[in-house]
C-alpha cells in the first residue's frame, strides 16, 4: 500500500499519477486567486463564499501530507526537505493560527513542474557546478553589507541622524546601494559618505559582475555537454 501511494505521488509518466499533479496544481492555483480576491473591495459580498473555499484546500493539502510522509521510504528525510517544510508551514495558519499569508508559500509548489522538463536537469547541473563558488560570493556580500553599514552610519549620523539612526537601519542604505536599486529614502549628504558611497558602488558592481559571469559559463558547460 505504502509503495502504491507513494508511486502515484511521485510518478512523472503514468496518467493517474499525472491527473493528481494536475489536481493538486488546478487546487493551489484556485486558492492563490481566490486569496487575491478576498483582499478586493469589490468582493466583499462574497466574502463569506470566498472563505468557505478554504475548507477544500485544508482537506485535500492535509490529506496529501499525510500520504507523503506515510508512504515516503524515508519519512524523515521527507518531513525535512525542502518540499516537505513547503507543505507543512502552508498548513500551519490553518491548524496553529500562524499568520495567514504562510499560506501563500503554497505557490512555491509549482516549481516543482520543472520535473515534467528535462532541461531543468541543465540548470540544476549549472547551479551545482558552481555552488561552492556562488556560497563564497554569498559570504562576502554578506560582509560587505556590514562592512558599508557601519561605514555610512559614522559619516553620516552626526548629520542625519533620523534617517542613520543605527547600523541596522543603515543596512537597508547598504542593500539598496549594493544593488544599485537607489530608493532616495537615504543618501549621504556628506563629503566624506559620498566618497565612501562611490567606492561601496564599485566594489558591489565587481561582486554582481562575478557570479554572473560564473553562472553564465556554467550554462555554457553544461548546453556544450
Amino acid at each position: 500500500m505504502r509503495e502504491k501511494i507513494h508511486f502515484y505521488l511521485n510518478d512523472l509518466k503514468n496518467k493517474y499519477a499525472i491527473a493528481i499533479d494536475v489536481l493538486i496544481y488546478g487546487i493551489i492555483f484556485i486558492d492563490v486567486i481566490d486569496h487575491g480576491l478576498q483582499t478586493m473591495e469589490s468582493m466583499k459580498p462574497y466574502q463569506e463564499i470566498l472563505e468557505y473555499w478554504d475548507i477544500v484546500p485544508l482537506v485535500v493539502f492535509s490529506i496529501e501530507y499525510v500520504l507523503r510522509v506515510y508512504s515516503s521510504p524515508k519519512r524523515s528525510k521527507f518531513i525535512f526537505s525542502f518540499w516537505g517544510i513547503v507543505d507543512f508551514v502552508a498548513l500551519l495558519p490553518f491548524y496553529f493560527g500562524a499568520p495567514p499569508a504562510l499560506r501563500e508559500i503554497r505557490f512555491i509548489r509549482f516549481l516543482s513542474l520543472l520535473k515534467y522538463e528535462p532541461s531543468a536537469i541543465h540548470l540544476y547541473d549549472s547551479f551545482n557546478k558552481i555552488k561552492r563558488e556562488l556560497v563564497i560570493f554569498s559570504l562576502i556580500t554578506v560582509f560587505l553589507l556590514y562592512i558599508a553599514a557601519v561605514g555610512i552610519y559614522y559619516f553620516e549620523n552626526p548629520v542625519q541622524p533620523e534617517a542613520f539612526k543605527d547600523i541596522f537601519h543603515c543596512l537597508w542604505w547598504s542593500v539598496a546601494t549594493l544593488t544599485t536599486v537607489g530608493y532616495g529614502d537615504m543618501y549621504p549628504v556628506t563629503d566624506g559618505g559620498k566618497v565612501f558611497s562611490t567606492f561601496i558602488i564599485f566594489i558591489s558592481l565587481g561582486i554582481i559582475a562575478v557570479p554572473a559571469g560564473l553562472i553564465a559559463s556554467a550554462f555554457t558547460d553544461i548546453f556544450k555537454k
